[in-house]
């Protein structure tokens, strides 16, 4: 039986230690399958959570948890610490990050080289390593190649295979289906490395050959994962540039963009929000413009440079507008923030646009509270969410996130509150009863009802 490790076991690595523990080929398991972690307090803490047998907490999707719970009873999900798990793997999947530095503007690269150095300096012959990280173009090819080859040729070991594939999971409901699902795209660094990893993954996940495309070199999987998320943050700035327009001229953003959605062409250009969150988007962007650090020449991407800096201001933007638009009277106030993850349906509330709402506020001496069923316990303000039957008696009721039980959640508003809708939680119909209620006074973000 082939022995797989999973290197870094967060949001992709915890589903690929899943995925591969639990592959079956007439109805047997087909690997032996490890999850390693960093010895690090952050690393053990991940692998004391997994050996305990607890819930993963980043994790709120039923059928990937009901899966993950089958292969921990059946005693397939094993994790360690142990760098010497690399030595006798057949296959490892690199999982970790690749962070970006936002002080020095640079990728740090020089801490993922580290944790790949740890991997080649154990590998045994033949072993296929298939990145998974983002990582700028070029990267897998012009250094990590030559790095495992320097550190094999220092112990005999002759050959390896490397490739790069990049993961597209998302968080929330959809886990499961979008690992199971999703088409795999790979980039060998020979044909030899991708024939194996194509093989790999139809083992896998069950995959047939058109849902695993192929690309020349890895180079060109890693620019289409960066080019993949600076189109969606593009056109995210894109909205914030008329959205401020339209705030300032008291147009109605929305109309606007459902007029336009009528022609077919334009039926998928975005909406107005509070701000962009999760890992990808807030960074991805500026991969392109480290090519320097991989490729020894500069590069400019300005589009997707800009839109990351034009998405970082967008929250501090719109709670400015609303700070004039209502003066001194969200200064001092209880207020509630309805949603905390940076995305509907998911408990992820890494580098969330409520961080930055929480901090508008709290900075104007306000005392906040959230609701938020799903996240439960928000790490950013150390706090737990408000029970349903507390949502009464707050100044100011701030919706951030789409969350579907918000969709048919009643709050009896406290007379003379403050209503802001600032992620279209609210349908038209109660946009319209709120904005018509003299009680109150309300903001909803791209729209003229107010």
């Amino acid at each position: 039986m082939k022995k797989i490790v999973i290197q870094g076991l967060g949001y992709v690595g915890l589903a690929m230690l899943t995925f591969c523990a639990g592959a079956k080929k007439n109805n047997k398991y087909l690997y032996k399958v490890v999850g390693v972690e960093k010895k690090s307090p952050k690393g053990s803490k991940i692998i004391q959570t997994i050996k305990s047998k607890q819930t993963p907490q980043i994790v709120d999707d039923k059928k990937f948890l009901y899966f993950y719970k089958s292969l921990v009873n059946e005693h397939r999900i094993k994790v360690s610490l142990d760098l010497n798990e690399y030595a006798n793997a057949d296959v490892v999947f690199v999982c970790s990050n690749c962070d970006f530095n936002f002080s020095t503007s640079k990728v740090e690269l020089r801490k993922y080289l580290n944790n790949i150095a740890q991997i080649s300096k154990k590998i045994k012959n033949n072993c296929l390593l298939v990145i998974q990280s983002t990582l700028p173009p070029g990267t897998t090819e012009k250094v990590l190649k030559p790095l495992i080859a320097k550190n094999l040729k220092k112990r005999e070991v002759k050959n390896f295979f490397l490739c790069h594939s990049f993961e597209r999971i998302t968080p929330g409901k959809d886990y499961y289906s979008s690992m199971k699902n999703v088409n795999r795209v790979i980039g060998g660094v020979n044909k030899k490395s991708t024939e194996l990893t194509k093989k790999i993954f139809k083992s896998i996940f069950n995959l047939s050959s058109n849902k695993i495309i192929s690309f020349k070199s890895p180079t060109e999987s890693e620019t289409c994962k960066i080019i993949e998320n600076s189109y969606r943050a593009t056109n995210i700035a894109f909205i914030e540039e008329w959205r401020k327009f339209c705030f300032k001229n008291n147009l109605d953003l929305e109309k606007i963009l459902n007029t336009i959605r009528q022609r077919k062409t334009h039926n998928n250009i975005m909406r107005s929000g509070i701000g962009v969150g999760g890992y990808c988007l807030t960074k991805d962007p500026l991969f392109a413009s480290a090519i320097k650090q991989v490729l020894g020449y500069n590069s400019k991407f300005p589009l997707s440079t800009n839109a990351v800096v034009i998405n970082k201001k967008m929250t501090s933007n719109v709670m400015s507008e609303i700070e004039n638009r209502f003066k001194k009277k969200i200064y001092c106030k209880k207020v509630l923030l309805i949603g905390v993850s940076y995305k509907e349906d998911t408990n992820d509330t890494r580098f969330s646009p409520a961080e930055k709402v929480y901090n508008f506020l709290k900075s104007r001496d306000c005392k906040l509270s959230f609701y938020d069923p799903i996240v439960n316990y928000w790490e950013y303000s150390k706090g737990f969410s408000v029970d349903k039957k507390n949502l009464k008696n707050y100044d100011i009721y701030i919706y951030l996130v789409r969350h579907q039980s918000f969709k048919n959640l009643y709050i009896k508003y406290k007379k003379g509150s403050i209503i802001l809708d600032l992620n279209h939680v609210l349908n038209e119909k109660k946009k319209l009863k709120i904005s018509r209620n003299k009680n109150y006074k309300s903001y909803f973000i791209g729209s003229r009802i107010a």
